[in-house]
């Protein structure tokens, strides 16, 4: 098929076979298909998403209307979501390597006089090593809940720095895991040791950075959200930006 003009369509254009003479829109088999948006549109508003602008500054730049945006916002947290699925599985720590692991609380809804908030309890890894880290929603803080996760994503013989104050992970010594703890009650770094877990915490600050960096719209949202927080996380790792640098310095070449 070729490209031809038609000023009937919102694109100006369609896709046409020259012989048999039949047509369709140059939306079909993209993610442009189902939007009422034009495409111009769905690149700015995809563009303030890419650059993290809250939705009604989003707005006032694009001229697209607040609710469009959002729907869009959500469908591009969903694709992050299939990424993250579709993706190799991620392992962190190994022998040698020191791996920082948490928990933290993370509010559903933004907090108005008056009313309850529910909280929702998320676990986190962090690798000191790749600089990369792992973040999920869990319903409670049980060994039964996040000793799972911990042998899911943390190969044996790391190193495993975590707060004494979390019973759940007592037992991680017998799993093949060398468990260092610290009272954080007394200090974050142990003045004996030198042991901490500063890189969990610094870990913690982007994370909530982000998820909160616009208001949530409904309890469904927070994993979508931080979905999008590990797939941004993931794209900036080192090797990726080595991989973009490589590129620019061939197209440079060419």
């Amino acid at each position: 098929m070729i490209v031809i003009h038609d000023n009937k369509r919102q694109e100006k254009y369609i896709f046409r076979c020259p012989k048999c003479k039949t047509s369709q829109s140059v939306r079909k088999g993209s993610f442009f298909k189902e939007s009422r948006l034009s495409i111009p549109e769905i690149l700015y508003v995809t563009f303030c998403w890419a650059a993290e602008i809250p939705v009604r500054s989003a707005s006032a730049v694009t001229g697209v209307c607040e609710r469009s945006i959002s729907q869009w916002y959500i469908f591009l947290r969903e694709k992050c979501s299939g990424a993250l699925i579709c993706s190799q599985n991620y392992m962190f720590g190994g022998p040698g390597v020191v791996v920082q692991i948490d928990e933290s609380v993370e509010l559903k809804r933004k907090y108005d006089a008056g009313c309850n908030v529910d909280q929702q309890w998320i676990c986190g890894i962090y690798d000191t090593t790749t600089k990369l880290g792992h973040i999920q929603l869990v319903n409670d803080r049980s060994a039964q809940t996040l000793i799972p996760i911990i042998q899911q994503l943390v190969r044996p013989g790391t190193t495993i720095f975590s707060y004494q104050s979390t019973s759940a992970y007592a037992h991680l010594g017998d799993l093949g895991y060398n468990h260092i703890t610290v009272n954080r009650s007394q200090s974050f770094v142990d003045p004996t040791t030198g042991i901490s877990t500063n890189a969990i915490e610094a870990y913690w600050s982007r994370v909530k950075r982000s998820i909160r960096l616009h208001k949530l719209s409904d309890s469904d949202q927070l994993a979508l959200r931080i979905d999008e927080f590990l797939w941004r996380d993931r794209l900036l790792s080192k090797k990726y930006i080595d991989a973009f640098r490589e590129m620019l310095r061939l197209i440079a070449n060419n």
